[in-house]
């Protein structure tokens, strides 16, 4: 054997059966073809993401700036519409602003401005007729300015008609106004000149004299003084309806020792001797009094109370006048 072959034989027996290749050749190949495929793996990414931009261009049909051309054009109509509804709404502010002065002035160069009609409401004693001249209120005149001044008229109705209790101006329509009043009522009659004047529950005496008087209605007799009706008015008005209407006649029957004496006229033919002061508190006991009383009497409450027949005051006013023609 040769040298070369002997060295040789020694190689495979060393090697065995392994290829004549080494590893490392090996491991060059491997990266060899992992480089390849990451060329090609990046080559197609490049060519995916082409192929999507293609696409999109291809569904767009357009190249870019004749896009964006057609994008301006395609917002355009909107951009016109938007600029026309904002000068419509200019235009019709300004023609608002200019139109309300222009109402304003047609309003009051026209009929509906003036009052046309003024209807009363509420009276029962005093007539529509005399609320109404005496409210300063003017018929197809300026409406608003009679409108601000309506206290002084309420005023001028209270003042001028004593029946009046409370009155309102209100504005009923267009150009209407509506006045609503409530009266006093009349609780008493006062006997004056003859006749009887009507007394309201606020103690105001009234002018209207009459010559019979009022069913229902006590009548005041003997009374001056403006704070002794309106005392006993309050008292009156707090007795029970019972009571009240058992009262025909109030007088004022004053004493030097007393000036709150009053009698009452009963229309059970007693009478009763009160004070103003006390007339609420000892009036209440009256209906139990007239109960047990046999014949007309006077119930004295002055000082406590006691009763005495009428007949017993008639003989002593009897004697005392005969005395006294005796005596002349």
């Amino acid at each position: 054997m040769t040298p070369w072959q002997k060295e040789n034989l020694k190689y495979l027996q060393e090697k065995g059966n392994q290829p004549a290749w080494s590893s490392s050749a090996s491991d060059e190949t491997e990266d060899m073809s992992q480089a390849h495929e990451d060329e090609l793996t990046e080559e197609t990414l490049f060519e995916a993401e082409q192929a999507i931009e293609e696409t999109d261009d291809e569904k767009e049909g357009l190249p870019e700036p004749e896009k964006k051309a057609r994008s301006f054009a395609d917002r355009l109509p909107n951009l016109k519409a938007y600029r026309n509804q904002v000068l419509i709404r200019r235009l019709a502010l300004i023609i608002g602003l200019l139109m309300i002065p222009l109402l304003i002035v047609l309003y009051f160069v026209s009929p509906l401005s003036r009052l046309a009609n003024v209807v009363v409401k509420g009276n029962q004693e005093v007539s529509a007729e005399a609320i109404l001249e005496n409210s300063d209120l003017a018929v197809n005149e300026e409406m608003w300015p009679q409108f601000f001044e309506r206290n002084q008229s309420v005023a001028a109705i209270k003042k001028e008609l004593p029946r009046i209790k409370n009155a309102s101006i209100s504005l009923s329509g267009i150009n209407r106004f509506d006045i609503t009043v409530t009266e006093f009522q009349e609780v008493a009659l006062l006997a004056k000149d003859g006749g009887y004047a009507p007394v309201l529950e606020n103690g105001a005496v009234l002018e209207d004299i009459s010559e019979q008087p009022e069913e229902g209605l006590p009548v005041l007799e003997n009374f001056s003084a403006e704070d002794k009706i309106k005392a006993t008015l309050s008292a009156y008005q707090e007795l029970s309806s019972e009571i009240r209407d058992g009262i025909s006649q109030i007088k004022y029957t004053p004493r030097d020792s007393n000036d709150e004496l009053l009698t009452l006229f009963m229309n059970d033919g007693n009478q009763v001797i009160v004070n103003i002061s006390n007339m609420v508190s000892q009036m209440q006991y009256y209906p139990q009094i007239a109960k047990d009383l046999t014949e007309d009497s006077i119930v004295d409450m002055e000082v406590g109370i006691f009763t005495y027949p009428i007949s017993n005051t008639q003989e002593d006013d009897a004697d005392e006048n005969q005395t006294a023609d005796s005596d002349s």
